[in-house]
């Protein structure tokens, strides 16, 4: 059974400063408007959650506490609310949960489920990150889906207003804290159900790692909201992809082995996106868009296989047989001949292949929330950067402080 405990955390000494100090920790490349400044701005959630050290001298966490930048809280349990609108439908929606410290264990049923394959050099870029800073300002967020209604229940005790405030996607986040008796009885609200890991693979493998290597029990901060509340599909993350030489026939030419190429005009390529998957993807070119439906039949043996049928496999299919196949670019180019980047944002992909910043973009379709249920329930991981849950937690709502021993 997941183990969670009232939260000791600092937070900014001026909490009406948090619309400009904190940030969604979304990829960079999403954000509308330029990342860079935010580095020049005093005391930023940035300096502590995305340091540049290769320039100037590094924000130390020590100086924010000693300058009374921060402030250390009293142990507690937060109630945190979001309020947005979804991105492609655009209908309302609120995620309603409790941020509280999560004890580290190994992945499993009996703590917390992944749902996506980890990127090792990614981890250990956060263990180099956790020795050098030793604070944790980017929660994780976790879901727990709750028929019997005992967690709903506890979101219902009594707490007052921290914090309230929109960032710069439009999305409304309310900070409150629980009065003292909600303390009471935490651990049991998780003994029927597992948490799900949602958002925050690479950073509770760091933390297992991390406590590992030096012998610690450092929780980790982490969003438990409830799984009822969120969209009924989850958002996928898309491919970009950018060749040293590229040629569209040929690409063409590679991807009728495997499927049916059915032209599509870019606007209507969103919203297939947002259809229950049927193992098809779509293509943006910068002079055209497809959807890509299987007809090679070691392709259709791939998806069909019942043992092969969940949204794992299918995603794996287009990064490890369509992006793999691509290496028939490769011939003898340089070493950094392919570069992959990811997105969530359509538009914003759609104009880079059209800019030529990409040379075109692989579409997948989200993932709904009983699929995605029934996959990690059976023990299968998607590839990485599969989904995206949106939206993101806020890095510089509470600063975690490492070298504190709970």
């Amino acid at each position: 059974m997941p183990e969670v405990f009232p939260l000791e955390v600092y937070m900014y000494n001026d909490l009406q400063s948090l619309p400009n100090l904190s940030f969604p920790l979304m990829p960079k490349e999403e954000f509308s408007n330029d990342l860079e400044s935010l580095y020049n701005i005093p005391f930023h959630s940035i300096l502590l959650t995305y340091p540049k050290s290769s320039e100037g001298k590094d924000s130390s966490f020590q100086d924010w506490k000693k300058n009374k930048v921060l402030k250390k809280e009293a142990p507690a349990i937060y109630k945190y609310t979001q309020e947005y609108n979804h991105p492609v439908s655009r209908k309302p929606y609120k995620r309603i949960g409790i941020l509280v410290g999560l004890k580290v264990d190994d992945w499993g049923p009996e703590n917390v489920l992944p749902h996506e394959g980890i990127n090792s050099e990614v981890v250990e870029q956060g263990i180099q990150f956790l020795e050098k800073y030793q604070v944790n300002s980017s929660p994780i967020h976790l879901l727990y889906s709750d028929p019997e209604k005992s967690f709903q229940n506890y979101l219902e005790n009594p707490s007052a207003l921290v914090s309230k405030f929109t960032d710069t996607f439009g999305t409304t986040h309310k900070l409150e804290k629980f009065e003292e008796n909600a303390k009471m009885n935490l651990n049991h609200l998780f003994k029927n159900n597992p948490l799900f890991l949602a958002d925050g693979h690479h950073r509770y493998q760091t933390m297992i790692l991390y406590n590992e290597k030096y012998g610690q029990k450092a929780l980790i901060p982490a969003y438990i909201s409830l799984m009822e509340n969120e969209p009924p599909t989850i958002l996928p993350f898309h491919r970009l992809v950018k060749l040293s030489e590229f040629k569209e026939e040929k690409l063409l030419k590679i991807l009728r082995s495997f499927f049916q190429l059915q032209p599509i005009s870019s606007e209507n390529v969103e919203a297939f996106t947002s259809r229950e998957d049927e193992g098809e993807w779509g293509l943006i070119l910068k002079s055209q868009s497809f959807i890509l439906k299987p007809i090679n039949e070691k392709v259709k043996h791939f998806i069909n296989k019942k043992a092969y049928n969940e949204a794992g496999q299918k995603m794996a299919l287009i990064d490890y047989l369509v992006l793999k196949y691509l290496e028939n670019f490769k011939k003898e180019q340089p070493k950094n001949w392919f570069n992959l980047k990811f997105s969530y944002n359509f538009t914003k992909l759609s104009k880079k292949v059209q800019s030529g910043e990409a040379d075109f973009g692989l579409i997948l379709k989200g993932v709904s929330m009983k699929t995605l249920r029934k996959t990690v329930l059976n023990n299968s991981i998607l590839p990485e950067k599969s989904t995206f849950f949106y939206p993101k937690m806020l890095a510089g709502l509470v600063f975690y402080d490492l070298t504190d021993r709970n």
